[in-house]
């Protein structure tokens, strides 16, 4: 299990006419849905997929119900749920009204062990997958980018 990497050149907006430099970047593969989140919970505990879904879909529920009643949500270890809006300003407080609210936002934070875990992640480079099919050790961490 490893975190998928390309290569990315980017400049600093900060000074354009600075050289641009190379940058690994997460390559995301597709996503999973609850539908397939519900069947590997099930495969790790004593539920079974159809009740893994219920579940997930209940803390959903659970999890905006909080939400719109001004809560946060810590899930143990995990991390924490909240809100944030994004709005407009006003030049007075009195001028300032909730139509001022443009959108809210969730934000997760994740707990200390959820950020613990992620440090220990391995990394490989998308472009030497193929380099390495047959060889089962694809942590190419120190490896100078193919660009």
């Amino acid at each position: 299990m490893s975190i998928l990497i390309k290569a990315v050149q980017r400049f600093n907006p900060t000074k354009p006419k600075a050289p641009r430099k190379w940058y690994p970047v997460q390559h995301v593969t597709t996503p999973l849905d609850e539908n397939q989140v519900a069947q590997l919970v099930a495969e790790e505990t004593t539920l079974n997929p159809a009740e893994a879904l219920m579940a997930i879909r209940q803390l959903h529920k659970v999890v905006v119900r909080a939400l719109l009643n001004s809560q946060s949500i810590k899930l143990g270890d995990w991390g924490s749920f909240s809100v944030t809006l994004h709005s407009e300003g006003a030049t007075t407080e009195q001028a300032l009204k909730a139509t001022a609210i443009k959108s809210v936002n969730v934000v997760f934070h994740p707990g200390e062990a959820m950020k613990e875990e992620l440090q220990k992640a391995e990394f490989t480079w998308v472009d030497k997958m193929a380099n390495t099919a047959g060889n089962s050790n694809n942590n190419d961490d120190d490896d100078v980018p193919q660009g």
